[in-house]
This record gives C-alpha cells, sequence and structure tokens, in this order.
C-alpha cells in the first residue's frame, strides 16, 4: 500500500497513531484529574483489568424460600389439601445480607453453594444483574448431586407457622476464603449455615488477613453451635435476637447462665441481656466489640466494649409493615 501511495498511507496510519496516543494522553489526564464530587467517589475500571477488591466478603447461605399461607379462618385440616397462596422469593441469610450491600453500591463478593439445578442458577444471576454483587468460580460451588438450598413454610392464616420443611445440606459444600482472597477486605460477613470447622476457619482466615468479622447467628440451635471460644474470639461484631444471645451465653457460660450478685449492671428490665451481652463479650478478643442484638417490639440494645462495657438501648415504633404475601402484619 505504501509503494502503491508512494508513502502517503504509511504517512497517514503514523499521523493516526499519533493522534490516537495525544487523544489517550489526554483522556488519561482527565480521569487523573478527576476528584470526589459531593461524597461519591469516581472509579474507573479498565476491562482488561482485574476487578478491585470488594471492602465487603459475606460467607453464607442462598436459599429459595417458598411460604404457603392458609387464606380461610378455619383450622387447616390435615391431610387434604387447604386453599390458600402461595409465594416463592429468594432468602438465605448470607444472601439477603449481599443483596442490601450490592444495592447500597459496595459491590461485595458472595460465598456460597448451590445445586445443579436451574434454581441455583437463578438466584446467583439475580445478585449478580439485580443488586451488583460479585460472584466468581471460586466463590460459588456448584455441588454435584446436590439440590439448591430450599426452605417450606407453611402458615395459617394468622401468619402463625404450622410446619416446615428445611433442605439445606448443599450448604455444608460453601467454600472457604482463603487468606489471599480476604486481602484488602475490610469486613467478612458470616452466617451460621455450613459446618462448625468450615465457619471457623473462615474467621480464623479474616482475622489474618486483617478483616473485621461480623457474625448472623440465625436461628437458636446454630447460635449454641458457634458458640466456642476459638470462634467468638474472632469477632467483632455479633447481630444475634434476644434468643439467639442467651443460646450464645449458656453455651459460653456452660449452660448456666445465672445473674451475678456482685453485678455492676443496674436493676432494669434489660438487665438480664446485658449480662448475657456481657459474657459473649468477655470472650471476643478486638479491642472494639460489639453485640447489636434484637428485642422485637422492644427496639434494639447496641452493647460495646472498649475500656468498659456500655449498652445502649434504641426504642422501637410498632408500624404496620406489608410484607411479599400483601398481608399486612404489625
Amino acid at each position: 500500500m505504501a509503494e502503491k501511495t508512494s508513502g502517503d498511507s504509511l504517512r497517514s496510519n503514523i499521523a493516526l497513531v499519533k493522534s490516537n496516543a495525544k487523544v489517550g494522553a489526554e483522556i488519561a489526564t482527565s480521569i487523573s484529574n478527576l476528584s470526589t464530587k459531593e461524597g461519591t467517589e469516581t472509579t474507573i475500571q479498565s476491562s482488561k483489568l482485574p476487578p478491585p477488591r470488594s471492602r465487603v466478603v459475606c460467607v453464607g447461605g442462598a436459599v429459595i424460600d417458598t411460604v404457603a399461607k392458609s387464606n380461610t379462618e378455619d383450622e387447616l385440616i390435615i391431610g387434604t389439601s387447604n386453599p390458600g397462596v402461595i409465594h416463592q422469593s429468594d432468602g438465605g441469610v448470607g444472601r439477603n445480607v449481599v443483596e442490601v450491600l450490592g444495592r447500597l453500591g459496595s459491590k461485595p463478593v458472595f460465598y456460597t453453594a448451590i445445586g445443579e439445578d436451574s434454581c441455583g442458577q437463578g438466584i446467583v444471576s439475580r445478585l449478580e444483574e439485580e443488586s451488583g454483587v460479585t460472584t466468581t468460580a471460586k466463590s460459588v460451588k456448584l455441588a454435584k448431586g446436590c439440590r439448591t438450598a430450599q426452605y417450606l413454610a407453611l402458615l395459617d392464616h394468622n401468619r402463625d407457622l404450622v410446619g416446615g420443611v428445611a433442605d439445606m445440606d448443599v450448604l455444608s459444600e460453601i467454600p472457604i476464603p482463603e487468606v489471599k482472597d480476604l486481602h484488602g477486605a475490610e469486613y467478612l460477613v458470616v452466617d451460621s449455615n455450613g459446618s462448625i470447622e468450615s465457619i471457623t476457619k473462615a474467621a480464623q482466615n479474616g482475622v489474618e488477613a486483617g478483616c473485621q468479622i461480623c457474625f448472623e447467628p440465625t436461628s437458636v440451635p446454630k447460635a449454641r453451635m458457634l458458640s466456642s471460644v476459638e470462634f467468638v474470639e474472632c469477632l467483632n461484631y455479633i447481630f444475634p435476637n434476644e434468643d439467639e444471645l442467651f443460646a450464645m451465653a449458656k453455651k459460653i457460660a456452660g449452660d448456666k447462665l445465672k445473674m451475678r450478685e456482685e453485678t455492676s449492671i443496674p436493676d432494669d428490665e434489660y438487665k438480664k441481656v446485658k449480662e448475657a451481652a456481657s459474657i459473649v463479650l468477655s470472650v471476643m478478643k478486638a479491642e472494639n466489640a460489639h453485640i447489636i442484638c434484637t428485642l422485637g417490639s422492644r427496639g434494639v440494645m447496641l452493647a460495646s466494649k472498649k475500656d468498659g462495657i456500655e449498652f445502649l438501648h434504641f426504642p422501637a415504633d410498632v408500624v404496620s409493615v406489608k410484607v411479599a404475601m400483601g398481608q399486612e402484619i404489625h
């Protein structure tokens, strides 16, 4: 081409390359000069580079929740079909946490296990596409021969639980993030799905990587199960309800949670909650350790350990809310 055009095509191509380099340099300079505006940090990510480390890594369950509710005021008739409403949704404590964090823009990384079925793939796809959650082939294990975790609840017309079935075996396959996978993350969130050994190892890896460890107990039996000193001492934050907090405290105290006569905690309606929180906080090694205990209609109790143990109660305003099935509860 250069010979046919007496070198004009070559000179044109060189000029084009120089022009591209000039424009590219101007773009790079402009990006470099961008500063944070109105508290929002502008991030430019090249598709050729690995994504930046997430501030939050979550290890937990991904579950399909199915809730069947009777729509008759008569008692459910056992052994036959009853008229009602059935609602299905994505659930699982870990999955719920990363969805919220993703919608808030933090781009969390999610470690979980799913089965060889469309349900599991659907959960992961919706998290990625609708909430901006990061998943990888390493963080989501496709467990061969297993079903994606499912929970089925049967409610009466008052929304009280009549019975339920939990098919959660696949969650024992949740992969454990290695220390190198956690470098750069500020927080590691773990729920109580999975084996004691794997959850404890994940927390220990998080401590070694410099993460703050957050724990959601999920249920009373699991809270009790995960109350070993080697696990609790890794934690910076625990988010139990009142029953889960008592289960943890009783396990740590040798199943005998009693009010100490010499306690400095004033007599009030939250004395037992504060006593239980003090027992659990005494095992947590972090300089700044916190327990955020939900108390239902009585609000939330924050127990913090710094120089000593401090308590702060946040009362709740009871309001009417709409749940997914369109039924009003209080």
